[in-house]
């Protein structure tokens, strides 16, 4: 359930198919789109999951799988 809600939200940001979003797809920063893109992807998970991401955690998130497994722990914690 958390996966595919972040592979759509992610999907929308990044203008791409769903299908084509798989847990090993990276969320590395690059250049600045890639930062922008991903803040998007966080303050959109906040907003669809209530919860709050740590600043400092984002850089951990190198791929999907990441940041679900962050929010799974996270949603588990409540």
């Amino acid at each position: 359930m958390i996966y595919r809600i972040i592979k759509k939200l992610l999907a929308e940001i990044i203008n791409a198919e769903e299908e084509d979003i798989l847990p090993e797809t990276e969320l590395e920063i690059n250049d600045r789109s890639d930062a922008i893109n991903i803040a998007r992807l966080v303050i959109e998970c906040e907003k669809s999951f209530k919860i709050t991401i740590n600043d400092e955690d984002v850089h951990t998130f190198k791929c999907v799988k990441d940041l679900a497994d962050y929010i799974i722990k996270l949603k588990s914690d409540d």
